[in-house]
């Protein structure tokens, strides 16, 4: 920890900025050298999640601009990878691929859950499956074993092999 530190120090002294030895100073020159709002945004989402208000309220201060409330610098964040259409990451860390935004109406939504239950009673095939990854349990129904995988993987679930040549499979919620 002291080597980082002592490196840290060195590498601030060598562009001109405080050490961490004075927080105070580092922190208003670092703020000094924000550009704008891009700039800030960008840096904001460079930070850990849990430590964004801290750097936020440290930097707020010494910025040349008025500064954007912070939860307006992550809607913002949320909607640049919405457009980009970046993966996401969860509380645990984990990642998970893009996916759009599914609106349907009231009517629509009781009309599908209708379908899927009468499909499951008339359905001669039902499939059942756990993502290796989070254990979630998702099953799937068809008139065929093939209507059922058909189905699992138009939800976005994939197949896999481990090393030991056992099948795997991976929900549309985990990263394959």
């Amino acid at each position: 920890m002291i080597e980082n530190r002592q490196t840290i120090n060195r590498y601030l002294g060598a562009h001109g900025l405080s050490t961490l030895d004075d927080p105070q100073g580092l922190c208003a020159q670092l703020g000094f050298l924000v550009e704008d709002h891009a700039h800030f945004r960008s840096l904001l989402n460079k930070c850990e999640p849990e430590y964004r208000r801290d750097m936020y309220e440290a930097l707020r201060p010494h910025l040349s601009f008025e500064p954007k409330p912070l939860d307006v610098y992550i809607a913002e964040l949320g909607q640049q990878a919405e457009a980009q259409q970046l993966p996401t990451v969860d509380s645990d860390g984990k990642f998970h691929a893009y996916r759009v935004a599914e609106i349907i109406t009231e009517s629509e939504a009781f009309e599908q859950q209708v379908s899927d239950l009468v499909e499951a009673q008339l359905s001669k095939h039902h499939l059942t499956l756990t993502c290796r990854s989070c254990t979630r349990q998702a099953t799937f129904h068809g008139g065929t074993k093939g209507d059922a995988i058909y189905k699992a993987r138009q939800a976005g679930w994939t197949y896999g092999l481990d090393t030991s040549g056992a099948g795997f499979e991976i929900c549309d919620q985990c990263p394959g």
